[in-house]
Formats: structure tokens, C-alpha cells, sequence
């Protein structure tokens, strides 16, 4: 491993795996994902994760942390036969709990995620439609459905 990429990643939790990307270095740790770009290092703790998409070559992971208003799409383009996307499938699958899309009357198409770590779990609703979404009526009607998912999952 490139001597970069194993002091980024010693914080993180143990290494899961690790690939060169078309412009720089990508690891999979137990707690983050760490992406080196020329000089730029970024971690992004798997709670953050929302689902990820692997198209060889083409890797696609979607973010929402806790407090962003919009989900987050980086992409990366890997050896085809890197074992690096079923590392990221395990992760994001370990931390994503629930997924759903419903589609509601008045906010439209909106994906509630429920994500995980060691201490609680929060929920995200993303909705497709901004507008419609921040109205008083989408507001309560996503909130009713994340309250519905909740007694429904029991979380």
C-alpha cells in the first residue's frame, strides 16, 4: 500500500481494502471511506452512506451526512477486477438499515434511509422534488411517513 494512503487510513479503523482510482487512491476501513485526490484527502464515515453502485469500471457512492439538506454522489473509476466495491457493499450495507421510497401526494417521490453506527440510529428523508418537499403540507407528510417507518421497523 502507498505510504500516503497508509497514514490516511491508520485513524480510521482496520483496513477492509484499498485501489488506485483514475486520479489518486480510495481505502475501505472498518469506520470510513478515505479518498485521496492529488493532494486532497477526504474521509467519510460510513454513517454517512446511503448506497453505493457498482458499474465496472464506474464505482458511484451517495452521502447524506446528518446535518446536509441534499445527498452527496462521488464516483471513481477502478480496475474492473478490483475487490474494492464488495468491501463498500459490505460497509454501506452494514449501515444502511432501512430504505424505502414512497411516493407522497404532496411532497412526491421521497427515499427514507435509516443508517446505524455503534451508538444510535437517525433517519434521512430525501425527497426527489425540493419544492414540493419543503411545502407545510410535504413537511407533515414526510414526517408522518418517517414516524409510520419507525413503529414499523421498531426503530
Amino acid at each position: 500500500m502507498p505510504v500516503e494512503l497508509a497514514a490516511a487510513v491508520a485513524p480510521h479503523g482496520r483496513l477492509l481494502g484499498w485501489a488506485s482510482h483514475s486520479e489518486g487512491l480510495i481505502a475501505v476501513t472498518k469506520n470510513a471511506l478515505v479518498d485521496i485526490h492529488g493532494q486532497v484527502t477526504t474521509v467519510t464515515p460510513w454513517i454517512d452512506s446511503v448506497q453505493a453502485k457498482w458499474e465496472p469500471p464506474h464505482l458511484t457512492i451517495v452521502f447524506q451526512g446528518q446535518l446536509d439538506p441534499e445527498p452527496t454522489t462521488r464516483s471513481w473509476i477502478l480496475d474492473e477486477l478490483s475487490q474494492l466495491p464488495r468491501a463498500i457493499r459490505d460497509r454501506v450495507t452494514s449501515a444502511v438499515v432501512v430504505d424505502r421510497v414512497f411516493d407522497l401526494p404532496n411532497a412526491g417521490k421521497v427515499r427514507f434511509v435509516a443508517r446505524k453506527d455503534e451508538k444510535s440510529v437517525y433517519w434521512s428523508a430525501i425527497a426527489q422534488d425540493m419544492t414540493a418537499s419543503q411545502t407545510e403540507i410535504g413537511q407533515q407528510e414526510i414526517a408522518k411517513a418517517i414516524v409510520e417507518l419507525r413503529s414499523a421497523f421498531g426503530i
